[in-house]
């Protein structure tokens, strides 16, 4: 999920170096501060190699690999800095070339270049984004850092002129984002710059890396056996049992939600059928509900609480200078209130809510914080400063949180992070599914938090950080009972669909102890990928190509304007479906679920520059027509 004004920035102390996260990771990735180190133009190829590479926190042979926390984010193995390396090279060729208008050329930095408001992308700058942070800074020195000092110059010159537009282009590229991780030194910079101009010498020799996975086996035995081991105990069952109000629903019935109207009879949540621009979207019986017309752009992902009364995003109306934002959209239904409610979130992106309904954390203030203070109405805007907020120290981007299903709301919480690559669209025909460079060292990280108090106002304080090593996996979510995680596979040629493993964690003297198994694979196209509360259905969205359609004729407006839809899968009858079918032009991106079923997801629409809160009831319709 990112363009942030991290645009994608900032993701991690990670080595976020080309991707939205490159930034980040680069600069997280610091093995050493010594700015006096000798001149690079006196050491060999392979004394430049192993500097650069130490510095990025690759794994090179007989070492130990840095404490660099690139690898949190992404794993600099040699397909990773081999994309980074081609996505600067491209760039800078084209921000160099004075031939080209000068507003062309910055725009050319956008995830959408036809959109000077789409913000600038990390991701499009390969090693660049690690080094944008030194534009007009006084600690590059043109002798002991030619080559960044070449490029701030650059960059200097191509914003003459735009104090403010400079200004967003070093707050959506900087990385990393969190205060806590520092940043590339200018003689650390230079030091991959070096290499990387050189042509990357000795990649080969240094990094030596077992094959990449070739093939995928679709396989839901395990699966299907995991969804029934946890039917009673899954957070859906939990959240059921203590009676949880679901958002505008009415009774028992998971279906009769979002029915309420207006005095005059018109539904406040409208069908997608109703709506001229979204009669396509619906492709079976599924009833989609418009939840909410944004009024305002985001950034990177959407998730929603577990009652589906509060949608977090990166980006959205900046509210008192903050960076995120939180919609209630208990709002609508208030007949005396003004029918939209936006909390500003100091945050950039990764917004992701608890299972038991007690709090939701961010990205960019790295805090957890009780849903209490969204419930407050006299809430305008979250500093994550709040006696409410706690610190999550050393969760990275791209978290999910799942939660111990114990007798209370404030159980332990396990949040994780892993490989990733960076998502937030430019809405065109160039936008496709991520790659994922995962490699031989990728691995998650899971950060178990613990309750300070006694309730949730108390806040999460993290106690224990465990490594597991995932193999050519990354872009890894959990499941909310934290049992289960879904990761994208990294294979030779591209993703090969979702790997999914078991994780069994158990309660020791200092902490759990957690292990690894194989339970499944699917093997469908997508990006990151989300696990309903029951555990049943892995659900991502998949940037459309000509695979996805029966004739040249049915891909050629998607061809020329892009799209993408919402899959999903079925863990227990294994069954993969298209559930959305976007008109051309328009983007379903993020899904998620609820805790009732309920799969939220996010719309941009290119044609109309609009965004969409929508709600869709396609796996609770597979649910009750085959039943456990």
């Amino acid at each position: 999920m990112h363009e942030t004004p991290f645009g994608t920035p900032m993701r991690t102390k990670t080595l976020a170096l080309l991707s939205v996260l490159s930034l980040a990771v680069l600069a997280a990735c610091s093995a050493s501060q010594d700015d006096a180190e000798s001149a690079e133009s006196a050491q060999t190829d392979e004394d430049i190699a192993r500097g650069a590479l130490r510095t990025l926190g690759a794994k090179l042979p007989n070492e130990e690999r840095s404490d660099a926390t690139c690898q949190n984010c992404h794993d600099p193995n040699k397909l990773t800095l081999k994309k980074w390396a081609g996505d600067y090279a491209t760039t800078i060729a084209f921000i160099s070339d004075e031939s080209k208008p000068v507003d062309e050329r910055i725009n050319y930095m956008r995830r959408n270049p036809a959109d000077p408001g789409s913000g600038f992308a990390p991701s499009k700058l390969g090693v660049l984004t690690a080094g944008t942070h030194f534009t007009g800074s006084s600690t590059v020195d043109p002798t002991r850092h030619p080559l960044t000092y070449k490029h701030t110059q650059v960059l200097k010159k191509l914003f003459a002129g735009k104090d403010d537009l400079l200004k967003q282009f070093r707050v959506d590229t900087l990385m990393p984002i969190e205060v806590s991780y520092d940043r590339l030194s200018a003689a650390e910079f230079e030091r991959i710059l070096t290499w990387v101009d050189k042509g990357m010498p000795k990649l080969e020799e240094l990094l030596v890396e077992e094959p990449r996975p070739t093939t995928c086996v679709d396989d839901f035995a395990g699966l299907k056996e995991h969804v029934r081991a946890v039917r009673s105990t899954n957070w859906q069952a939990v959240n059921k049992d203590s009676r949880m109000p679901m958002f505008a629903c009415t009774g028992d019935d998971p279906l009769k939600c979002f029915e309420q109207k207006t005095a005059d009879g018109k539904s406040i949540f409208p069908e997608s059928r109703e709506v001229e621009t979204a009669k396509t979207w619906s492709r079976n019986e599924d009833n989609f509900r418009i939840v909410r017309a944004l009024e305002y752009k985001t950034h990177f992902w959407m998730r929603t609480s577990a009652d589906g009364r509060f949608v977090g995003n990166g980006g959205g109306p900046r509210i008192d200078n903050t960076g995120a934002v939180i919609a209630d959209l208990a709002a609508a239904l208030d007949p005396a209130g003004p029918k939209t409610r936006d909390i500003g979130v100091s945050a950039s992106y990764d917004p992701d809510f608890f299972p038991a309904n007690q709090g939701f954390m961010f990205q960019g203030g790295g805090k957890f914080c009780s849903l209490s203070l969204l419930k407050n109405p006299a809430t305008k805007t979250v500093s994550l400063d709040e006696p409410q907020c706690s610190k999550l120290d050393s969760v990275g981007l791209y978290q999910t949180v799942g939660q111990v299903a114990g007798d209370n709301a404030i159980s332990d919480i396990f949040a994780i992070n892993s490989t990733n690559a960076a998502d937030n669209p430019g809405l065109t025909a160039s936008d496709h599914d991520l790659q994922l460079t995962a490699g031989p060292e990728a691995s998650v990280k899971i950060h178990v938090g613990v309750a300070r108090g006694n309730d949730a106002d108390g806040g999460y304080q993290i106690k224990q950080n465990v490594t597991l090593a995932t193999p050519f996996k990354g872009d890894t979510m959990m499941s909310r009972s934290g049992g289960l995680i879904g990761s994208r596979v990294a294979g030779e040629h591209g993703a090969l669909g979702y790997a999914l493993d078991k994780i069994t964690f158990v309660p020791g003297g200092e902490g759990y102890r957690f292990s690894l198994k194989q339970a499944g694979r699917i093997c469908m196209p997508g990006n990151k990928a989300n696990i309903s509360f029951d555990e049943r259905f892995l659900v991502t969205h998949h940037y459309l190509t000509r695979e996805d359609f029966p004739s040249d004729e049915a891909w050629a407006p998607y061809k020329a304007k892009g799209a993408a839809d919402i899959y999903m899968a079925d863990f227990v009858t294994g069954k993969k479906w298209l559930v959305t079918r976007m008109a051309p032009g328009q983007f379903a991106l993020f899904p998620h679920f609820r805790s009732d079923g309920w799969l939220y997801f996010l719309v941009r629409d290119a044609n109309t520059q609009k965004e969409s809160i929508i709600a869709s009831d396609s796996a609770i319709r597979s649910v009750l027509a085959n039943p456990l």
